[in-house]
């Protein structure tokens, strides 16, 4: 067997590359030694922007009926009393700006749409074993005897990863001494518990507790010289939770102790092998981004293999991969750590000090009104460093709303409906494609970028333009243009990230300067 591209790893994050690829037209043979999802909840929150990719992958329509929607996160003392509440801002992207899941649903979910995708292949019950890499091809021995070639090879394959192993990269980083429990309950009606995620700032436990469809998740940590098969038993479980409800009310799904790392892969990329989610990162649950983290790295990666497949981009476009998710995964990895440190505060003086400050925060104008609003929340932004200067102006990097639209013929929707899964070029006010020449074009027609030109809702009279003419309905894109008004240009990648935002006479050398995507 022969295919572009073998996913090693079917969970979550090897699911979501290999529909993203399937949908693509890629051929992908998806492989995992595991003959089903992994029955129990693991990661429990993803954000908006992980919401927005994953609502347009085959199977996953129906994703915001199944999760419970996020506005904020909390913090509160022994007592249960409110210290501060940090919202998350305003939901621009066209789904909830966070949301908490069920995991095994979801893997589901995902499994499901990717059965449906012709150019996809899954074989479970099977893992790799071997790697040969050749000029043109990857040989891949798996477990069952067989031998696949493909011309790249993802590891999605966990913390564990056999693939990372076999290319000899190294897992260099900490895995912390401190273990923490978790229980997972389920229940057919609401719990009298609180609505948000609720960081519980208890010297004598510290713990963190939050919703889940369908149920409630609690983690405690554990307290110098606990065994954990302890903890772990009926009788403990009960007497934890009968502080907060009526354990006979429930049914307990997970009740487990682990601990928690904080690892990076030295290399992501050896040849045409690449890691991806755990396989090349890990990192403290604190900032709720680990999941997350891994469906950005192949929403990253899945683009950029394509255009290598179809002979659009060289493989060098595979190394700006690591270049551009390396120091955005360092950067949520240290924000956890940080948090983790505020979280499992045990000294009973500095747990005073600390909801002290917290409630002066609370209380203090201007900075409590950016915390109740999200205007503090840290935004995704590429790093410099990955971006070549292209002049694209402040919006280099950050994400594209996803306004309501309008068309010309009256019909409303998002402007994810109209764009499709390749590039996009936005006119802010003028026709994206007028004038263009031919090398650009080229660009644009081997791409199947999408046109479209954005105008401003009941403009009486808009743009000449060759290519649809959308109203954007809340202005969230058009904000991108300059106080003045001039015509601009957004170009947009695949993942939905912005390239950057032109001058028309500058899209030509945009694409197709030297380094250009």
């Amino acid at each position: 067997m022969t295919v572009d591209v073998l996913v090693a790893g079917l969970g979550p994050v090897g699911a979501v590359l290999t529909a993203m690829l399937g949908e693509r037209g890629v051929s992908v043979l998806a492989v995992d030694r595991a003959t089903s999802p992994y029955p129990r909840p693991r990661a429990a929150g993803l954000d908006e922007e992980v919401l927005r990719l994953l609502v347009r992958l085959p199977g996953m329509a129906g994703l915001l009926d199944e999760v419970q929607p996020s506005n904020r996160a909390t913090f509160v003392g022994p007592d249960r009393r409110l210290l501060l509440a940090a919202g998350q801002g305003p939901a621009e992207l066209g789904v909830p700006v966070g949301a908490f899941l069920h995991q095994p649903s979801l893997e589901r979910a995902l499994r499901a749409g990717i059965a449906d995708l012709p150019s996809v292949d899954v074989r479970l019950g099977t893992g790799v074993s071997g790697l040969r890499e050749g000029a043109e091809a990857v040989e891949v021995d798996l477990d069952d005897g067989s031998v696949a070639e493909a011309r790249f090879v993802v590891g999605c394959d966990g913390a564990a990863s056999t693939v990372r192993s076999l290319i000899g990269a190294g897992y260099e980083g900490t895995t912390f001494a401190q273990p923490w429990l978790v229980i997972d309950v389920r229940s057919a009606e609401p719990l009298p518990v609180p609505p948000d995620i609720a960081f519980v700032l208890d010297p004598r436990r510290p713990g963190v507790t939050m919703p889940m469809p369908g149920g409630h998740r609690w983690e405690w940590m554990l307290l110098p010289g606990e065994d954990p098969d302890q903890m772990t038993r009926p009788e403990t479980v009960t007497r934890l939770l009968s502080a907060w409800i009526d354990p006979d009310t429930v049914t307990i799904e997970r009740a487990t102790v682990y601990t928690f790392h904080a690892r990076m892969a030295s290399r992501w990329r050896v040849g045409r092998v690449l890691l991806a989610g755990d396989a090349a990162h890990a990192m403290p649950p604190f900032a709720g981004q680990g999941l997350a983290s891994g469906i950005r790295d192949v929403a990253a990666l899945a683009w950029r293999l394509t255009e290598v497949l179809t002979g659009q981009c060289g493989q060098e476009v595979l190394d700006d991969y690591e270049q551009e998710r390396r120091p955005q995964v360092a950067a949520i990895t240290t924000r956890a750590i940080r948090a983790g440190r505020v979280v499992q505060t045990t000294s009973p003086t500095r747990a005073a000090l600390l909801r002290t400050t917290l409630r002066s925060v609370a209380h203090t104008p201007g900075l409590s009104h950016a915390l109740r609003s999200g205007a503090a929340r840290p935004r995704t932004r590429l790093p410099q460093a990955s971006q070549p200067s292209r002049g694209g102006g402040r919006w280099a990097g950050r994400i594209l709303p996803n306004p309501r639209v309008r068309t010309l013929d009256g019909r409303t929707g998002r402007l994810d409906d109209l764009l499709g899964l390749s590039w996009a070029l936005l006119g802010l006010g003028v026709d994206p494609s007028g004038g263009v020449p031919s090398p650009a074009q080229a660009w644009v027609e081997n791409r199947g970028a999408m046109l479209l030109t954005i105008s401003r809702p009941g403009q009486e009279a808009h743009p000449s333009s060759s290519c649809p003419i959308v109203e954007d309905l809340d202005g969230t894109v058009l904000r991108m243009m300059s106080r003045r008004g001039r015509p601009l240009v957004a170009v947009v990648r695949p993942d939905r990230y912005l390239l950057g935002v032109f001058p028309p006479a500058r899209l030509p050398g945009v694409l197709t300067s030297p380094g250009s995507p």
